[in-house]
């Protein structure tokens, strides 16, 4: 059994949080002492402690790094952790120092794939102060080893796991009829936090042009976040009222994605293996997904989706629109999208693999 302490400064809501406390919860029913560190105020705190997990009110204060890392010492050495894993800037600078102060392992998971600053900083906080690094996926190592020339044996690609039967099982039905779209409209959908590089102002953009070929489809938009404002206002100047669903923030992912017909994704940076195009085909969703990031290594061009330029509408419509007219391929596209799901991208095998890389940098593997 580790004794496992993880930490987070973000206090938003998005696919990172979601995954962290997807692992640790996993962890803690593997027979593991798991822990969270983090902001009273972050979302994550509240839902962990909700969850029955460990938590510690720590604020990750940049002008106070010394103090915020004598805290995380001394919670470490009370806690008797054996393993701090970190996960944002602030927090793996604090757990770096007091990881190191402490004399315990200490590994870093980078979730995006935003440009990296190749200085000594950087590279100090991504090297000597910790003993691993975890990406999502193995675009973003490629990244750390071009950009701040880490060995390639410090870092392990451990994509997001999902929990594939609940995905498979979602009632995509219900929520058709919460929205009044009847089985024969085609439904384009993303599930994602409203940032403004996730592309959401293209998606309603390619959706002007689908709009002219299939009347009737429906764009349905599931999160919220700063951009709403912006989406909303493009969707009154393009005349688009009745053909886009705001949807909000939901609980019900597993139903939102299952009502769907094709998920898209338009991301123009930061992204990883994006946790909902991995949703999409665990509910045997065909994806539409930009060459962004860690997208094309789960989302195969002409196999589970289509892989189209980033920041360019008329590619999204183009590839949305072959989908809805070839609908038997895009079932095979669905089907074998789930196959990849359950092959590769399941919780059990991010645990397996999260384990796995504990267990080396304990010296125990």
């Amino acid at each position: 059994m580790f004794r496992i302490l993880h930490t987070e400064a973000s206090v938003g809501w998005g696919g990172q949080e979601i995954r962290i406390l997807s692992e640790m919860l996993g962890m803690k029913e593997r027979g593991h002492s798991v822990a969270l560190a983090a902001p009273e105020h972050a979302k994550i705190y509240k839902r962990a402690s909700e969850a029955g997990i460990k938590v510690f009110g720590i604020d990750f204060d940049c002008r106070s790094l010394f103090i915020t890392g004598h805290k995380l010492r001394k919670l470490i050495q009370s806690e008797r952790i054996e393993i701090l894993n970190t996960h944002s800037s602030r927090d793996s600078w604090a757990g770096g120092l007091a990881g190191r102060i402490a004399r315990i392992k200490v590994v870093r998971t980078r979730h995006i794939s935003s440009r990296l600053r190749p200085n000594p900083f950087t590279r100090l906080v991504y090297g000597p102060l910790n003993d691993g690094v975890i990406t999502t996926g193995s675009f973003i190592k490629e990244q750390l080893v071009r950009e701040l020339k880490l060995s390639p044996d410090k870092i392990f690609p451990i994509p997001t796991g999902i929990d594939v039967e609940r995905f498979a099982a979602a009632d995509g039905e219900r929520v058709r009829r919460e929205f009044g779209i009847t089985a024969d409209v085609p439904v384009v959908g993303i599930a994602a936090a409203l940032r403004s590089w996730k592309g959401h102002l293209h998606i309603v953009r390619a959706m002007a042009e689908v709009v002219r070929h299939f009347p009737d489809a429906r764009l349905l938009i599931a999160g919220e976040g700063d951009l709403r404002k912006g989406i909303t206002e493009l969707i009154a100047e393009l005349g688009l009222q009745d053909s886009v669903i705001l949807a909000g923030h939901r609980e019900d992912i597993p139903d939102i994605i299952a009502a769907f017909d094709v998920s898209v994704m338009a991301s123009y940076a930061s992204e990883g293996i994006p946790q909902f195009a991995l949703q999409s085909m665990a509910a045997g969703k065909p994806v539409v997904g930009t060459e962004t990031g860690g997208i094309p290594e789960v989302v195969k061009d002409g196999i589970n989706g289509c892989i189209v330029p980033p920041r360019n509408p008329e590619a999204l419509s183009g590839a949305i629109l072959k989908l809805l007219s070839e609908p038997e391929k895009a079932r095979e596209m669905g089907m074998a999208g789930r196959r990849m799901a359950i092959e590769g991208h399941t919780k059990e095998k991010m645990l397996d693999d999260t384990e796995a890389l504990y267990r080396k940098v304990l010296g125990c593997a």
